[in-house]
Order: C-alpha cells, then structure tokens, then sequence
C-alpha cells in the first residue's frame, strides 16, 4: 500500500527533503506544490500533509477541498505562530530550523499507526467471519453491553443488530433465565470453576421456547472484554430430565417413587419425623380377578385420593412404592395430626366405591407409621405395617417391642458366614450313629451338616439353616451336605442318611443331581433319604412322585420328625418309605408326659402295621432308650450314645450299653 504526502510550502524548502526522504521512507509519494492551484485538483484524499505556517492560507484554501483527515504536521518558527494554527485541526507541530529526521520519524509513526489499524481491523474481519461461521451462538461483552454478536446468537434471540440487542437485555445478565442448575451471572464464570465442572445457561429462543447451553468464557485482557460461547445442551438435559423422570418417578401413578425418597434423604436434606407406609389389602386378588387393568386404574385412583388428603399440609409428601404401597413423609413433629390424617386417608379409601367400566370395587388398606428415632423410620413404619396386616388392624404405631433390628443384624452376620464357608469350603458333614435296638450295634449314620468358622470352631445348623433359606443358599447348602456324605460312606459298610426338604425336591434340577453322585459314588444301596413333612408341602403328588423315582434308583426314604403338627397318616399311606423316625418331642417326653407315651406308641404300631421301621430320636439317657425299646422302635439316636462326630466309628455302642 502506498502513501502520499503533500508538502505546501511556496518557498521550495522542501526541495532537499524529497531527495533525502526517498531513502528513509519506503511505499510513500512525496509531492511538492509551490501554488495551491496546482493542488486543488489533487487534495481530495491525501494521507499526510506538510504545512509550512508561511503558506498557512493556502492550507486554508484546500482544507475545503479535502474529503478525508489528513495527518497535519504544522512547520513553525516560533511559538507565536501557534496562534495561526486553526483549533479544529488535530495536528503536529515541527519548529525550524527543520530536522528531516524527525519530520521522516512522524511520516513513518503515522504510518505505522495506520499499517496496524489497518491490520487490526483486517483481522477483526476475518475473526468476525470465522466467529459467524462457528456453529455455536457466541457473543462478547463489556462486562456490561453486548459489543458483538455472531449470526447463530443473533438467531437465537431474535434480533438483527447491536442496537437492538442491547435495548432487548439492559444487562447481559438478562440474557439467562432463572432455571434450576443454571447460572444467571457471568462473573461466575472463571477460568478454575469452567475447569472443574460444566456450567449452563437457560436463554428463551425466537419461540419463547427455554434452551440449555453450557457456557465458556474467554478472556481478554488486551481490552478487558470477554467472549462468550454457548453449545447446544437442550437435547442433553431433556435426556437427563426424562432419565430423572424414568429413575424418580413411578410410571404408573407418576407420583415421585421410592428411588426418589431416597435421594431426597441423601442429598436434599429431607428431615423425617415420622413415616406411614400404606398398603392395598389382598391387591393381587383384585390384580387376579378383574384383571390388570382394573388393578392399575385402582392404583392411580387411590394415589390421587391420597395426595386430596394431603394437598394442605405442606409438611407431608407423598411418595408411590412399588406393587400397591404408598408411603407418606411428615417433616414436622405433629405426631396426633399425623395419626389422625392416616386414619382419615384409610376411612376415605374404605368408604369410596372405585368404579371401572362395570365394576365396582370395594378397597381397604393397612397403614404403618413410625416416630421411631431409634432406627431407620423407613424399617420400623415396615415393621409396624406388616404386624399390623398380622394383627388385623387398620394401622399400627411402630414401638419398640417390635424392633427386629437384631435380628436382621444376625441374619446378615451369618449369610455373610455362610458365603464365607462356601468360598472356603468350610461347610462339613458330622455324623450320629443310629443304634439297632435289638443287637445294640450301629448299623446306621445320619449326616449332619456343620460349619467351621474362621477360627477353626464348629458351629451347629441351628445358627445358620434357617438363613440359608432365606438367602436362597439352602440347595446349595443340600447339594454340599449330599456329596460330602457320599464320599465320606464310599467304602463303608454302613446305610447313612441325608436330610433334604420339600424346596430342594421342587427345585427342577435336583433329582438329576442326585442321579449324577449316585453314578459318581457307589452308595445306591445304603443311602436313605430324609424327609421332613412340614406346612411347606403344597404338592404331595409330586412329593410321592420323587420318593417312587429315588426308590427306583435302589434308595431308601425315611420321614422325619413324625408325630409333629404337620404328620398326616393318610398322606403315609400313600407314600412309599422305609423308615419313620418319631419326632424328637415326643421322645424327649416320653418317660414324664402321658400323652408323649401313648403317641409314640400308636405311630410305632403304626408304622409295624404298614412293615415301616421305626427310629426314636433325641434318645438322652437310659430311662428313655428302656421305654422306647420296650414299645418296639427298631433304632435309637440320641446323645446317650453320641454326640454327632467328624467320622463313623464300629462296635463301640454294644459294649457301652452291656
């Protein structure tokens, strides 16, 4: 790019100048003009111009013509010229006699000054274009106005021009929407909080419609102005917000769900004084009978009852449970209006007759609360429900004779104990000895299953059976006890039985496990099954179907602790075992209770009748193994013989007893 340079000077002074300055001064046209005719035709743009204060009315002349503002530099002799310089012009001011250096020093400033605005601004166009193709919505700010905006943000907002921006948003605070999770004050971005998290903004579009952005801020500090840019996150966050509704709301009833209740507990400081848990009475026989349909529409009718009841209490909140429980938070300490409430809520559902289609459908439900600040009022309003269910009643007050925490504290203690024995082989079969009655001699060993702890005790089934039921650990546990006692009677003489229950039988795969160890070990012919006839026993033809496919394969069966609440002579009838074995009850009391006496007798004569064996259990000392020998039991077990131990041992009970 060149320059031009005019020089008024009628006196030629400048004559030696050009000549000089040529060298100095690179992309510059240096003129001369003696007259100012000679100029007028020349003036209208020139980039610097040379004014010798002699020749101050020519200036004058041609400022008229100029259609630009020049660089002036006014030459002087003296001070007093000062006063011919006209006020209006922005000027420099050189004296004489004249320094060609210093006048080529301002020539090359100015240019310099003109070089870099002139890059300036080339490079804020080709930033501003660069921005308005970046397919983000971007803006920058003062602090205080928005002094630009790219094509997307102008979109965005519904606007066409900085004027018209700034007159929209009187702050750039203004820009953002008051959202949950979003910022509305840009000093609250910085460099170290943008690092740690993701910050967003809500702006409402040219529809009105709310749009989530996350927002970067960069600085800079050449002109202290800020450039803001915005990424499109609505997509995101209403994937979040439906994932929120997924994971913290009930489907059915859209009431917020139990995951819910929990994360306000957690996380939103929910502070609970007490809890009821309400329950539909026998809903699965209305699932049953008028079909799912019916059920779910119920659901929802008694979720919008409830929450009626509740709409004027600010301090309740209803939550929906899964299946058909409801549970209802109280966060002040109003215990007698709380009770009250819930008993109002139970009288309302009893009282309204729910219809669909052609139905109608007659609801009760049971309440639990709980004030407890002993424990979890989750727990203790669960408690209190489920006792209240057992009792009949429409609700019940959690007290603390009801406190179950010990043992559910003992159930995880010993599932975790048993996991542990499982992992470390650690569960072990011990053995009683069942003594023939007649000969004194052991013919028979049952298998007992123990546990041996980490410090090498053994620990009695009492502690761990029942659990390993309710842990879903029992067949396993079975599976274990068979194939350890399998293998311990291999190659030995004698029968030996296990215990099994009506849940392994059920279970699919267990007659095929117990095919595959009689084929692994010899024991077909002296294995006896035991089975215990208990309130667990739903199908007895599948029952009598197992005992006839485990004889087949050349066992035995036996019944355990015959003469219990549960014994059912005519179910024995149809069923085809070897042996009896008396319930441990009966035996124990034999010698002292009348009644213990004359049932023993009658199962013994019983099972004499059928060609059944009969064993006496918990055998304890020599009164009763008399008694129970002379009623006519074929074997006795029991601690007057032995305790269970680790291995069998031969002829040593004949020679105790004689």
């Amino acid at each position: 790019m060149r320059y031009d340079v005019f020089i008024i000077d009628n006196l030629i002074k400048f004559n030696d100048f050009k000549d000089y300055s040529q060298k100095k001064l690179r992309n510059t046209n240096i003129s001369l003009f003696p007259n100012v005719e000679d100029m007028i035709y020349e003036i209208e743009f020139v980039d610097v111009l040379i004014v010798h204060i002699d020749s101050i009315e020519y200036f004058k002349i041609i400022d008229n013509y100029l259609k630009n503002e020049p660089y002036i530099v006014f030459i002087i002799k003296d001070n007093s010229d000062l006063a011919k310089i006209p006020n209006s012009k922005k000027c420099d001011i050189l004296y004489e006699p004249l320094d060609f250096n210093k006048l080529i020093f301002k020539i090359n400033l100015f240019i310099n000054n003109i070089n870099n605005h002139i890059s300036l601004k080339k490079e804020e166009d080709f930033s501003n274009s660069i921005i308005n193709n970046i397919n983000y919505p971007i803006f920058s700010t003062d602090s205080e106005h928005i002094i630009f905006a790219n094509n997307h943000f102008y979109e965005l907002t519904n606007c066409f021009s900085l004027e018209e921006l700034n007159k929209k948003y009187k702050t750039t605070n203004d820009i953002f929407e008051n959202e949950e999770g979003c910022i509305t004050d840009l000093d609250l971005l910085s460099i170290d909080n943008t690092k740690e998290k993701t910050l967003k903004v809500c702006i409402k579009d040219l529809e009105n419609k709310k749009r989530f952005f996350s927002i970067q801020k960069i600085h800079l500090s050449h002109n202290d102005t800020n450039i803001i840019i915005l990424n499109d996150i609505s997509h995101e966050v209403e994937h979040k917000h439906e994932l929120y509704k997924l994971l913290y709301t009930d489907n059915l009833t859209k009431f917020p769900n139990r995951a819910k209740l929990i994360e306000d507990l957690q996380n939103n400081g929910l502070n609970l004084q007490a809890v009821s848990l309400l329950n539909i009475n026998s809903f699965k026989e209305v699932n049953d009978f008028f079909g799912h349909k019916v059920g779910d529409s119920i659901l929802i009718d008694v979720a919008k009852l409830i929450s009626k009841k509740i709409e004027n209490f600010k301090n309740l909140k209803l939550y929906k449970f899964p299946s058909d429980t409801y549970c209802i938070v109280n966060t002040e300490n109003s215990r007698d209006e709380f009770v009250n409430l819930i008993n109002e809520i139970i009288e309302t559902i009893y009282k309204n007759v729910f219809i669909f289609e052609h139905y109608e459908i007659d609801i009760r439900m049971t309440a639990g609360i709980s004030f407890s600040d002993k424990n979890n009022k989750l727990i203790t309003a669960d408690i209190a429900l489920q006792t209240a269910k057992k009792d009949h009643k429409d609700y019940l007050i959690f007290y603390d004779e009801l406190d179950k925490f010990q043992e559910y504290e003992n159930n995880m203690f010993w599932t975790k104990k048993l996991k542990s024995a499982f992992i470390n082989d650690h569960i072990e079969v011990f053995v009683q000895p069942l003594v023939n009655n007649k000969t004194l001699n052991v013919d028979k060993y049952e298998c007992l299953v123990r546990l041996i702890d980490e410090d090498g005790k053994i620990v009695n089934p009492y502690f761990f059976l029942d659990i390993s039921k309710r842990s879903n650990q029992y067949t396993k546990l079975t599976k274990i006890v068979i194939e350890k006692s399998f293998k311990k009677f291999d190659n030995l003489p004698f029968e030996f039985s296990v215990n099994i229950s009506y849940e392994d039988i059920e279970n699919s795969n267990f007659l095929d496990f117990i095919k595959e160890m009689l084929k692994k070990y010899n024991v077909k012919n002296r294995v006896v099954f035991e089975i215990l006839e208990d309130e667990n026993i739903k199908n007895y033809n599948l029952l009598i179907s197992f005992i006839d496919e485990i004889k087949s394969l050349g066992c035995k069966v036996a019944i355990d602790d015959f003469g219990s609440g549960y014994s059912n002579f005519e179910h024995l009838l149809k069923m085809n075992v070897n042996y009896l074995k008396i319930d441990a009850s009966l035996i124990k009391n034999v010698a002292k209770n009348e009644n213990s006496y004359k049932i023993t007798k009658t199962i013994i004569e019983f099972a004499k009748s059928l060609n059944l064996k009969t064993i006496a259990e918990y055998v304890e000392n020599e009164e009763i193994f008399n008694i129970i020998k002379e009623l006519g039991a074929d074997y006795s077990q029991g601690y007057y013989f032995s305790a269970p131990i680790a291995e069998p041992i031969i002829n040593e009970f004949k020679e105790k007893i004689e």
